[in-house]
């Protein structure tokens, strides 16, 4: 059972699908035919009676740079971009100074991990990939100090999560048939040559059923990683809906969104159409398995 570390460890990532049953409402999805394969995820559109339009954007924090070159494109039609980011808003300065930037040390951890997923799967990182010094781009989220204050109270830890996760998705497995890749899977993938590729199809295929996995996770009261942030973010959206702003993006990591979601049609906004951008580009899955490297 890895899908709990794949959440929790790929998974400070954050990427969410919905399960099968609830693919037409759902955020992410991973699609394969003979063509090849691909994640995806949805933008996905509200308004309400008044003429407010809202849209959710999933982020996926590691992806192919064309995704995130569509994105900037998108971006620029909105009056306003919420965008997410745990320690304040990111900082007007090239992507050079940006790395050497003093990161508060409670959250370097976190850019260490997805600097090494970006590595592993070959693609591109969300922060060098998406134009964060836009004009019309808002910082949403939490201060690190509100960040660990909550975490604190909520007494949230990493291991914690972890357990919980795994005790959820055994719930979830408990009667079906069928089992997920092991470690020993993983580590053979890990181990050959160009192992790219397959990684990212079997970390795809993972995803079809974390929807389910955080809502578990989210039950009684939530988490700070998700519950709490998306309160921080949506009360910006009021504050820049009251500012005037009639076009708005939410981009924030597709595990906030399902959440986002139902506040937002809580407070009347209706769903309408729903878009699918590529992130991750697969070729078609080898007939034969690419040879194992022994060295």
């Amino acid at each position: 059972m890895i899908r709990p570390l794949l959440l929790v460890g790929f998974g400070f990532l954050w990427l969410v699908t919905a399960s099968a049953e609830e693919a037409a409402r759902g955020f992410l999805r991973f699609v394969e035919d003979a063509k090849g394969a691909s994640l995806q995820t949805a933008v996905v559109h509200y308004q309400t009676k008044s003429g407010v339009v809202v849209d959710l954007v999933g982020a996926v924090h590691i992806a192919d740079k064309k995704y995130y070159d569509e994105l900037n494109h998108r971006f620029g039609g909105y009056d306003s971009v919420l965008y997410e980011l745990v320690g304040g808003p990111m900082p007007k300065m090239d992507l050079k100074e940006m790395e050497k930037r003093e990161v508060d040390p409670r959250m370097a951890w976190l850019g260490k991990m997805q600097v090494a997923m970006k590595n592993a799967l070959k693609l591109t990182g969300q922060l060098e990939g998406v134009n964060y010094q836009a004009k019309n781009f808002v910082h949403a989220d939490m201060s690190a100090d509100q960040f660990y204050k909550i975490k604190e109270e909520k007494n949230e830890t990493f291991l914690g999560l972890l357990a919980k996760a795994w005790k959820v998705q055994a719930g979830l497995e408990e009667g079906k048939e069928g089992s997920q890749p092991s470690l020993v899977k993983l580590m053979e993938i890990l181990c050959r040559k160009d192992s790219a590729d397959e990684l990212k199809r079997l970390v795809g295929r993972e995803f079809d059923s974390m929807e389910s996995l955080i809502a578990g996770m989210e039950a009684g009261g939530g988490t700070v990683i998700v519950g709490e942030r998306n309160r921080v973010a949506l009360e910006v959206l009021d504050r820049e809906i009251a500012r005037g702003k009639r076009k708005i993006a939410i981009f924030y990591g597709a595990a906030h969104l399902p959440d986002m979601q139902k506040k937002l049609e809580a407070r009347g906004f209706i769903r309408g159409q729903t878009e699918w951008l590529k992130a991750w580009d697969l070729p078609p899955e080898p007939k034969t398995p690419p040879v194992v490297e022994t060295k």
